[in-house]
């Protein structure tokens, strides 16, 4: 099996950057064009409303208030075949989980891909998601360049007069004071970047901070309405695991003075507004150290650990999105040793972390 190796850890899906892998990858049935007429909210598949996504790494995960849920797009799972070989299939489905079970829309959207970026825009009420890798992007790594909106109904492609390079694994969240999407860093298809692009809701625009944070992928973003400010945590470069705390004003980055938590490499970050702090997962794991996961949180001032028991296992890969229907954390899936990815859902209530299963019957 081919993959992205970090300690024990296999990343599935596509690879973008010098020293990863490349999956086989084969689209599955999707529409390249969104409907253009008004149409209701989904109707969900009623032969899924029973189910859930099943094992898949790379899917993005965005709270939607239109469907009072959070909604599930894309990523990666394997293919087992008779020789051995695992082919990794990229997905181009959507799921709502509404707090009790997932159900799935049958709805034409992007093309299938994984580790996209993906944001919701409180201005535009939309879920604006840009790129990621899947069968029908560019060159060797097949990186996608597309932006897509999701108002609650339907996906709808954008046609932006600038438009990032095609990457995947960026940081990515919704600045709400300044009405933009900030997306950092991420695997390009020769190297990691550390740009900075804002999205405005028509087109993509380039920043020149006279400050930033190095190149990274895998480094996580989220929006502190409290304070203000987009904040970014984490990610690897080529060798190195990175702990360091970044703040976006709309204009430059800063970097946080206060001490790096103990957790760092590669993070996934959403908003707790019950907490009112930012909740990470991260995963820590290079060769030759042992493969970790850590949950801490960020009150705008200093980190604290909150890792116990409880957690999830280490993965890489995941989804998460806070539910305020719930007031709850959601992840889901994720990769690491196994050729499958993991299919399960995992909930953080504040206090502890809790494996969610189908109600009896169901």
């Amino acid at each position: 099996m081919l993959g992205f190796g970090v300690g024990a850890l296999t990343v599935l899906g596509v690879a973008a950057a010098a020293g990863t892998g490349m999956l086989q990858t084969r689209p599955q049935p999707a529409s390249n064009s969104a409907a253009t007429s008004p149409s209701p909210p989904p109707t969900p598949s009623a032969a899924a409303v029973a189910g859930f996504p099943g094992p898949r790494a790379g899917a993005t995960l965005v709270y939607d208030p239109e469907n009072k849920g959070v909604i599930l797009f894309g990523g990666t799972h394997t293919v087992p075949h008779a020789d051995g070989t695992n082919e990794g299939v990229s997905t181009g489905d959507t799921w709502l989980w509404d707090g009790k079970s997932w159900r799935r829309f049958e709805v034409p959207g992007p093309p299938a891909r994984s580790v996209a970026m993906a944001a919701y825009d409180s201005k535009r009420h939309v879920i604006v998601l840009f790129g990621g890798g899947g069968p029908s992007g560019a060159g060797a790594a097949k990186l996608l360049n597309d932006t897509w909106t999701w108002d609650g109904a339907r996906w709808s492609e954008m046609h932006p007069a600038h438009v990032p390079d095609g990457r995947i694994r960026a940081g990515m969240a919704f600045d709400e004071r300044r009405g933009a999407t900030v997306m950092f860093g991420g695997e390009l298809a020769n190297g990691e970047s550390a740009e900075t692009w804002t999205w405005n809701g028509t087109d993509w625009n380039l920043q020149n901070p006279a400050t930033s944070p190095t190149v990274r992928h895998f480094a996580a973003m989220a929006y502190d309405p409290v304070h203000d400010d987009t904040v970014l945590f984490g990610g690897s470069m080529p060798g190195v695991r990175l702990n360091d705390t970044w703040t976006w004003d709309g204009t430059s980055w800063t970097k946080q003075a206060a001490e790096a938590p103990a957790a760092s490499g590669w993070s996934y970050m959403t908003y707790d507004p019950a907490a009112k702090a930012i909740v990470a997962f991260v995963y820590f794991g290079l060769d030759n150290h042992e493969p970790a996961g850590y949950t801490i949180t960020w009150d705008g001032s200093r980190w604290t650990d909150r890792t116990d028991a409880t957690q999830p296992s280490p993965r890489a890969d995941v989804g998460i999105a806070y539910d305020p229907a719930t007031s709850q954390v959601v992840v889901y899936g994720g990769t690491f040793d196994q050729p499958q990815p993991y299919s399960d859902t995992w909930i953080w209530d504040g206090l502890k972390w809790s494996l969610w299963s189908p109600a009896a019957g169901a």
